[in-house]
């Protein structure tokens, strides 16, 4: 592992000629000064480096085997000054662990603040990759590899920001905790949960969290808004089974179960459910409507978002909005079929069948109610629409007048001040989600400007990140974790 390690370094360290070719890019500039104790040119580099070192240790989940980047982390800050480390293995696994850090202030007057990121990366399609996913490839100003963008960009990043601020010590006024979690991509709950319930006392006592979630979004060249997530959707699995008489294919039957399956599974597919407001989602709207260039979404996101409008006025508003998927799926619980099963011979019609839709509904949603509504919109007596699991709380969300939001912010328009910041709520689920349900406050960013092509490579194929990106995203989280932590 040690010598796998050394010769990572070293490749890192060859192949950044290939990088500057982008280093310059106007996108990624930042005008003001860099904050006191940041080397830009050192962050860009060391991010950089470490971010190819992550790439190749393989932790595609199953079985994701994290061990190996925590000992990475472990081996990183084993010689950095105030920082305390714990690799905390799965008993169950021996090549799973989360990774937990506190850079301990010389004078701490505030609980902690608390930076987190996942080590283990979704599975990769060596055959649609035009690069080996577990080797770091430049190419055109970006570096090509699985997890770039989710989540060891911002591991790196953290990493990064966190040695520098190590330096600083005396003048922290509050910890700094680096927690790096197993099983977010799916599987048994080995990270997150499992340290909040074996090891709380590591990580339980922190004031506000810093997570991935929220966006930095380019644009035309220019990076137009800072998404800050304060909230996500809460993820519920409903199952549609339709019943009916089997029979030899020969022979069609009119209560042929598939049939009904299909009819009702293409009425919920066409449904919406009703527009759900909440303060994350109206503010999002609102600044966003500040900028927004399409004559028809515009005024939308105006009326949608006006004192006093009506529920004509939203819905009318809303229709209009909901034409961007994204923005549908913003404005209120959204069902996606995503499973169909039925049926085991050609020539056999089966007595039963399954469709599996993936819910997320808005916090505050009354998930039996969306079933109900399923039911009524599918419009089948033979099918019935069930919810997987019980029902659970969802986690308040994460307000906007805390210390650490206040710094994101900062940072954000000192960085970017032709940006708009916006509150935002995530369609995905996060870790994040734990921590609120924990009553500790949870902000997400992905901390690298990303265009949108780039964005929607995470979780597909050739997923890439402009090498400058890396350096400000490791500034950006820099001057955060600095604002809030002296």
């Amino acid at each position: 592992m040690r010598l796998r390690t050394s010769l990572t370094v070293a490749a890192g360290c060859a192949v950044l000629g290939a990088a500057p070719a982008r280093a310059q890019d106007p996108t990624y500039a930042v005008r003001t000064a860099a904050p006191p104790g940041l080397n830009r040119a050192d962050a860009q580099a060391t991010t950089l480096r470490h971010l190819q070192n992550l790439v190749r240790l393989d932790t595609q989940n199953p079985p994701a085997r994290e061990l190996a980047v925590a000992m990475y982390f472990d081996s990183v800050l084993a010689t950095v000054p105030g920082v305390e480390r714990r690799v905390l293995r799965i008993p169950e696994d021996s090549m799973r662990a989360n990774f937990v850090a506190r850079l301990r202030a010389t004078h701490p007057r505030g609980k902690p603040v608390l930076v987190m990121g996942h080590m283990d990366v979704v599975g990769a399609d060596t055959t649609k990759w035009d690069t080996d996913p577990f080797v770091p490839t430049f190419r055109d100003g970006y570096l090509y590899g699985r997890g770039v963008i989710d989540d060891k960009g911002m591991l790196a990043a953290t990493l990064t920001a966190l040695v520098q601020l190590a330096q600083q010590r005396d003048r922290l006024d509050r910890d700094i905790i680096f927690f790096a979690t197993a099983g977010e991509e799916g599987g048994p709950p080995v990270g997150v949960d499992w340290v909040m319930e074996h090891h709380r006392d590591l990580v339980g006592d922190a004031e506000f969290a810093l997570n991935e979630g929220g966006r930095v979004r380019v644009e035309n060249g220019a990076i137009r808004t800072v998404n800050i997530q304060t909230t996500e959707k809460v993820y519920y699995n409903v199952v549609a089974t339709a019943t009916g008489t089997s029979g030899h294919g020969s022979v069609p039957l009119p209560d042929n179960p598939l049939a009904a399956l299909a009819r009702a599974v293409n009425r919920v597919h066409e449904w919406r459910a009703p527009v759900r407001l909440i303060e994350t989602t109206r503010l999002y709207f609102q600044r966003l409507a500040t900028i927004e260039a399409n004559p028809e979404m515009r005024p939308a996101m105006e009326q949608l978002t006006a004192p006093g409008a009506s529920q004509t006025q939203i819905d009318a508003a809303a229709a209009v909005l909901s034409r961007d998927p994204l923005h549908n799926a913003i404005l209120r619980t959204g069902t996606s079929l995503t499973i169909l099963d039925g049926g085991f011979r050609a020539n056999v019609i089966p007595s039963e069948g399954k469709a599996t839709f993936n819910v997320r509904i808005v916090p505050g949603e009354d998930i039996t109610e969306i079933v109900r509504m399923m039911n009524q919109a599918g419009g089948e007596p033979n099918v019935t629409f069930a919810l997987e699991g019980d029902p659970t709380p969802a986690p308040p969300p994460s307000p906007v007048t805390t210390e650490l939001y206040q710094a994101m912010e900062s940072a954000a328009r000192t960085m970017a001040p032709n940006a708009t910041v916006i509150p935002f709520m995530s369609t995905g689920a996060t870790d994040g989600a734990v921590l609120r349900a924990a009553n500790i406050p949870t902000y997400g960013i992905l901390p690298m400007p990303l265009p949108l092509e780039d964005e929607l490579r995470m979780h597909g194929d050739n997923e890439r990140v402009p090498v400058p990106a890396l350096g400000w995203a490791t500034e950006y989280l820099y001057r955060v974790l600095r604002q809030v932590a002296t």
